[in-house]
C-alpha cells in the first residue's frame, strides 16, 4: 500500500493532537502600578504540553528582561518563554541601535511589532502550512509587563500594561489581572486599591489577591512570587513573602472574615469604623 506524501502525514498527526489544550490561561497574575514603582504577584501552578497537559507547581512566571523590566504570562510555559525571550531581544538591540533608553511610546511599538510578527509565525502562517484553520489559535499566551522608563517628555514613569499575543499593547493605569483567576483577583483589588498607593503597601494587597485566588480557581497554586520594580527589579525572598503572608495579609483575611460579619450583624457601627 502506497503510503501518503510526507506533508499529508505531517498534516494528520497535527489533526490528531488536535485534543490538546494550546494555553488556556491556568494561572493567575497581577500587576499594580504605584506612586514608586510596579508589583506583579503570580501564583506557581503551570501547565506544561507532554503529549498530554501536565500539571507542576513551583513554576517561574515572572521574567526579568533587564533591570527595570520585567513580564509575567498566562498560558503555556513554552509559549509564555518564547514571547519574552523574543521581547527581550528585540528591547536590546533598540537599545543598541539607538544607544539611549527606550521612551514607553518606543517601547509599546517594539511589544507590538514582536507579538505580531510571532502571532503571524505561529498562528497565521502555522495554520496555512497544516492547512488547519483550527491551529489559527496555536500560540496565545497573555503577558503582564512593567517597568519603569521615560515618557516622551523626558519624565520617568512607571509602565504597566497587558500584552495581548495577537499584537496588541493594552496600557493601565492602576492595576491589571489575566489568567483563570483574574476575575477573582479583579474584584480583591477594586476593594482595596487606591490612588497614590505605594510598594510597600500595594505587595501584601498583591499577595492577599493571590492568596484568594488559590482557594477558589482550582487552576491556581503553588507558592507566590512577588517582583518589584523600583529604582530597579527584585524578586521577594520566600521569607519575605511568608512574613508579609504571616502579618499583614493575615489581618485583612481577618477583616473579611471576622469584622465584616459583625458590621452585618449589627454590632459594629458606622461611627465605630470612622473612628479608626
Amino acid at each position: 500500500m502506497r503510503r501518503p506524501p510526507r506533508q499529508s502525514r505531517m498534516k494528520n498527526l497535527y489533526r490528531s493532537n488536535r485534543h490538546l489544550n494550546y494555553g488556556d490561561p491556568m494561572t493567575i497574575v497581577v500587576g499594580i502600578k504605584c506612586a514608586d514603582g510596579i508589583v506583579i504577584s503570580t501564583d506557581t501552578q503551570s501547565e506544561f504540553g507532554r503529549g498530554v497537559s501536565v500539571k507542576r507547581l513551583n513554576a517561574t512566571k515572572i521574567y526579568q528582561i533587564n533591570e527595570k523590566f520585567a513580564i509575567a504570562g498566562a498560558g503555556m510555559v513554552a509559549h509564555i518563554a518564547r514571547a519574552v525571550n523574543l521581547i527581550k531581544l528585540a528591547m536590546r538591540e533598540a537599545e543598541e541601535e539607538g544607544n539611549k533608553e527606550l521612551s514607553d511610546v518606543m517601547i509599546i511599538d517594539i511589544m507590538e511589532k514582536t507579538l505580531t510578527a510571532a502571532h503571524k509565525r505561529y498562528n497565521l502562517d502555522r495554520a496555512r502550512a497544516l492547512d488547519d484553520e483550527g491551529e489559527l489559535n496555536f500560540w496565545r499566551p497573555i503577558l503582564i509587563c512593567g517597568g519603569i522608563c521615560p515618557c516622551m517628555d523626558g519624565k520617568q514613569d512607571h509602565f504597566l500594561s497587558i500584552l495581548h499575543s495577537a499584537g496588541l499593547v493594552e496600557p493601565t493605569l492602576d492595576y491589571c489581572t489575566i489568567g483563570s483567576g483574574a476575575a477573582y483577583a479583579e474584584y480583591v483589588l477594586k476593594n482595596y486599591y487606591y490612588d497614590g498607593i505605594k510598594v510597600s503597601e500595594a505587595i501584601p494587597m498583591a499577595i492577599y489577591a493571590i492568596e484568594e485566588v488559590k482557594q477558589i480557581d482550582p487552576n491556581c497554586g503553588g507558592e507566590t512570587r512577588v517582583g518589584v520594580i523600583g529604582d530597579k527589579y527584585r524578586e521577594l525572598t520566600r521569607d519575605e513573602i511568608q512574613k508579609i503572608t504571616s502579618d499583614l495579609v493575615g489581618v485583612l483575611d481577618n477583616v473579611d472574615k471576622k469584622l465584616i460579619p459583625r458590621i452585618l450583624k449589627g454590632e459594629i457601627k458606622r461611627d465605630d469604623i470612622t473612628k479608626i
